[in-house]
């Protein structure tokens, strides 16, 4: 409780100092949230509520000796937590080769479900050295299938992510090989070619009963095959399976299918266009990791079933299995859509602009939303390889964002700008969001404000406002401002600019904000913090306008 009195105490001296002496509840409570993630908020909040009550209740000069002392030790973000260590690897030995991949489904962007088995392994390949391979699962030429070009955009992805791919491989370039392993499991009586009727056959193998077609001969069943090849089975009407033990505890492992035929095939592969036998992820994949030399694999939960299928082809074969880490499943990234299936569903109907939407989990909005690849590996390192479902809020991209990039300038944004005239200004330089104004005595002044801000001003007599990093000025009832001083006094800040310039921001939920900022955000570039709408990312400059990503509050 004492780190977070002092963290609290520390970032309400500085939110009050730059903002005259009024710090914000909020903002220090988000502070707070970053470097202690794991603390009760509900508990602590009394404590903020005290301190933030002192801190502006300071006299200035207190108040400006309290920052410089703080300003010399730095306003770093560190999280008071330990990092989380992954496994050691106990089966590799010195002279070891470390060989390992990922295998996403191309039918779509990368997204953080396919980043985090890869930022994992990664890990581990900078641990150990060795290779690391990227293999697209593009064996689904009806359903999931592949998008023309798209490998190009997963190795732009994974550059960024700071992974280095030493060798990138298509299943669907690979068609002969698994027809040659499925006609060597049929000749050794260890496959079989099945027409029994789905439901027909699912029923016996609920019995532990073989179906009529597993004891067909081997001659028979290499005739049915090269039809399936020459496409005079069509589809549904046959498939390729392996024999297992119709006993094994696990009905979905008895017999799992090798391939299938695909009547119409569309896929960008143009050496498979014509190919109408198609090979299960299982067998793809098995057949792969062994050729490739995999010894190493990470992959989500859903995939346990899968070993255990695949350790099936491998005793037939003599080959030794990879060693696998398992994670469990992502199923929430704060308000944004993870499923693949979702994201192509949406953007063919017309309610997303792209696979770059402020909306979805995918690598290329989480980049348009001015997130650092740091941070992004840094959230999925603090999982880990935690095997529970994990719901992973906003809070946690942004916390880290923030550690990474530090502080970033502020800007006022109005969506309602009102010009108002200063009247009776005294001679002095300002400085306000990177622009400095200098003035003359009496010297009329226009600026801009927010208009339902101020007209709350207006309806009191007289009220004096400090209008932020300038001066004091009294809000007359011919809703001109009068200069009272520059001293620095606690009175309500009141957000102003002098050029404005206009400014459209996308927002996390696909609408758009209008309105106008400082003209000197030309000058920034990446995330910025605009005032009343939290952190955001330029996204685009133009001369007649500004146009902003929101990122996080």
């Amino acid at each position: 409780m004492e780190e977070v009195r002092a963290v609290t105490y520390k970032y309400a001296v500085k939110n009050a100092f730059e903002h005259e002496g009024k710090a914000q509840i909020g903002a220090v409570v988000g502070k707070v949230k970053a470097l202690f993630p794991e603390v009760d908020l509900k508990k602590v909040m009394p404590l903020i509520n005290e301190i933030v009550s002192l801190v502006n209740k300071m006299h200035k000069d207190i108040l400006n000796s309290e920052y410089s002392k703080f300003n010399v030790a730095g306003w770093e973000l560190k999280h008071v937590e330990k990092e989380k260590a992954l496994p050691e690897l106990d089966w590799f030995k010195p002279g070891m080769k470390l060989i390992t991949r990922v295998a996403p489904n191309p039918s779509g962007a990368m997204h953080f479900g396919h980043a985090r088995p890869a930022v994992l392994t990664d890990e581990y390949v900078k641990k150990y050295g060795g290779e690391y391979i990227l293999r697209f699962d593009d064996t689904d030429p009806k359903i999931k299938i592949p998008v023309l070009g798209i490998e190009k955009e997963f190795l732009a992805e994974f550059k960024w992510l700071g992974i280095n791919i030493d060798k990138t491989v298509n299943a669907s370039d690979r068609l002969d090989r698994y027809y040659a392993v499925i006609e060597k499991l049929i000749s050794d009586g260890n496959a079989y070619i099945c027409d029994c009727e789905s439901e027909e056959w699912r029923k016996l193998i609920w019995e532990s009963k073989p179906c009529k077609c597993r004891t067909k001969s081997t001659t028979e069943q290499l005739i049915l095959w090269k039809k399936m090849l020459a496409h005079e089975i069509k589809e549904e009407e046959a498939v390729v399976r392996i024999k297992s033990d119709l006993n094994d505890k696990d009905p979905s492992t008895r017999d799992w299918w090798l391939a299938r035929v695909v009547n119409e095939v569309n896929h960008p592969n143009k050496k498979a266009q014509n190919k109408h036998v198609w090979p299960s992820y299982n067998l793809a994949s098995g057949v792969d990791d062994h050729e490739m030399g995999i010894n190493f694999i990470i992959r989500g939960q859903e995939h346990v079933q899968n070993e255990d299928k695949q350790k099936i082809l491998y005793k037939y074969f003599n080959w030794e299995y990879p060693h696998t880490f398992y994670h469990g499943k992502i199923s929430k990234v704060g308000d944004m859509i993870l499923s693949k299936s979702k994201i192509k569903e949406l953007i063919e109907k017309g309610g997303l602009k792209g696979d770059d939407d402020p909306r979805l989990a995918t690598l290329k909005s989480f980049r348009r939303r001015g997130f650092t690849p740091e941070a992004i590996r840094k959230v999925i390192l603090s999982i880990g390889l935690n095997p529970n479902e994990a719901k992973i809020s906003l809070d946690a991209f942004a916390s880290a964002n923030k550690e990474i990039l530090g502080e970033v300038n502020e800007y006022s944004f109005f969506e309602e700008p009102s010009k108002v005239e200063i009247i009776g200004v005294g001679k002095g330089e300002i400085e306000n969001y990177g622009e400095k104004i200098k003035f003359s005595a009496g010297a009329k002044l226009e600026i801009f404000v927010e208009k339902k801000e101020f007209e709350k001003y207006l309806k009191k007599n007289d009220t004096i406002v400090r209008l932020k990093k300038a001066f004091n000025a009294k809000v007359a009832s011919t809703g001109k401002l009068e200069f009272v001083s520059f001293d620095k006094e606690n009175y309500p800040t009141l957000s102003w600019t002098g050029e404005t310039i206009p400014a459209e921001i996308l927002l996390a939920d696909g609408s758009m904000k209008k309105g106008v900022c400082p003209k000197s955000v030309l000058n920034a570039k990446g995330i910025i913090h605009l005032e009343g709408i939290g952190f955001v990312n330029i996204e685009e400059k133009k001369k007649d306008c500004i146009l902003f990503v929101y990122s996080y509050d």
